[in-house]
């Protein structure tokens, strides 16, 4: 059980390394409300990824089977290609979407706003994060009780958003003067991922495609075979 959450913490510190949150957070923090912004914010976010992941888990896994069946192999196809077009724009960003002179502002920063903001991303984001995705795998594994399934994924969202709360605690401590580290600091992450993202990108898909090869159809409905299916093609 120690290992099992141990790999879970894993996979969660990973996954909260989250460079569009973390960019919204700084932002926020930059705001006339600052605390209660990114608090709202850091809300959303973390019942967004719970209620998403418990409807992966429970309320959608016949959908994304029958999505997952029609589609069939060629879904790792358009993956790739998908994967080449994020790439390509990742790459060009800088002369594709050229930054506005003007200093543009949200039309509202109501906490309630801001909350389904951070809501929002999180829902978007999470069928196809694979940290989430993995975790969620694990747990069904596990074929622990519900109340224990919530208690652990609960955990594993408090995770999650952990660094944005030690932005905020760093604001509270510090206030306006940390906001600039926070931002070279969010640059060198998203530096470090758009250098690293070529490399191992190449890879897992190579071992997906041998893999897929390997494995065989399965019938079943369940939520750990499901993701078998998804990981092991």
């Amino acid at each position: 059980m120690i290992s099992f959450l141990l790999s879970l913490a894993a996979i969660s510190v990973i996954g909260s390394i989250n460079p569009n949150g973390f960019a919204v957070q700084i932002y926020l923090l930059s705001t006339p409300k600052p605390v209660i912004c990114a608090l709202a914010f850091t809300l959303g976010e973390y019942v967004g990824l719970l209620l998403s992941g418990l409807l992966i888990a429970w309320g959608m896994i016949q959908v994304i089977q029958q999505v997952l069946n029609f589609v069939g192999e060629s879904i790792y196809g358009l993956q790739f290609l998908v994967g080449i077009v994020l790439l390509v724009v990742g790459c060009n960003a800088p002369k594709i979407f050229k930054p506005s002179i003007k200093n543009l502002q949200p039309l509202s920063l109501k906490a309630l706003h801001i909350f389904l903001v951070g809501f929002t991303i999180v829902i978007v984001e999470t069928p196809t994060a694979l940290p989430h995705i993995a975790a969620l795998k694990q747990l069904t594994d596990a074929h622990i009780s519900i109340p224990t399934f919530i208690l652990i994924w609960a955990l594993y969202d408090l995770v999650f958003i952990f660094p944005l709360l030690i932005m905020v605690a760093a604001y509270l401590v510090f206030n306006d003067n940390i906001v600039s580290y926070l931002k070279k600091f969010n640059y060198r992450i998203n530096s470090w991922i758009s250098k690293i993202l070529p490399f191992v990108l190449p890879e897992f898909d190579g071992k997906k495609r041998l893999k897929t090869r390997q494995s065989k159809p399965c019938n079943n409905t369940g939520l750990s075979d499901l993701m078998s299916i998804k990981f092991n093609k």
